[in-house]
């Protein structure tokens, strides 16, 4: 990829930047909330392509290869973090809510939990991010832990602008 094609990704990638961020401020001036809802989920889908393709774009910059494993530390810390979050948000809950049912006595609150697994999650979206952008990592695994991280954000960010 020439140079000049390069800069147009990373062009793309700005403008779809600022367009979301632009339906991110219009959601505080939208009136009914089934339309503040579907802005800001566009404005964040926006956001998600805006990322995917600043990450495809310095990929093609550096004329790198996609591995599988990590081969940075950040990278093994994204996807360990990745792991705990999902353990945390997911599998730990419903084990918890098991013995809800048959211990009696204080227990940890669920949403607690959830709640940890999805800073876990945001951490290791930022770490991936950090790996990715400025350590020259290069793994599929590394980009797969952005996902879980853009969903707690998304989640999280929708409860605070959506509260019921």
């Amino acid at each position: 990829m020439t140079t000049l094609t390069r800069n147009w990704a990373f062009r793309i990638a700005g403008g779809a930047g600022l367009v979301a961020f632009g339906l991110f401020a219009a959601v505080f001036f939208v009136p009914p909330d089934v339309e503040k809802a579907w802005v800001y989920t566009i404005g964040f889908m926006v956001a998600v392509l805006a990322v995917l393709l600043a990450a495809a774009s310095r990929l093609s910059a550096t004329h790198s290869r996609l591995g599988v494993r990590p081969r940075t530390r950040l990278g093994w810390w994204a996807v360990g973090l990745a792991a705990a979050g999902l353990v945390l948000a997911v599998a730990l809950p419903a084990t918890l809510m098991q013995l809800a049912a048959t211990v009696e006595g204080p227990m940890v609150a669920a949403s607690n939990v959830v709640v940890l697994g999805f800073l876990a999650a945001i951490a290791a979206g930022v770490v991936a991010a950090v790996a990715w952008f400025r350590r020259a990592e290069r793994s599929v695994l590394v980009l797969l832990t952005m996902l879980p991280a853009l969903f707690a954000l998304y989640f999280l960010i929708g409860e605070l602008v959506f509260p019921h």
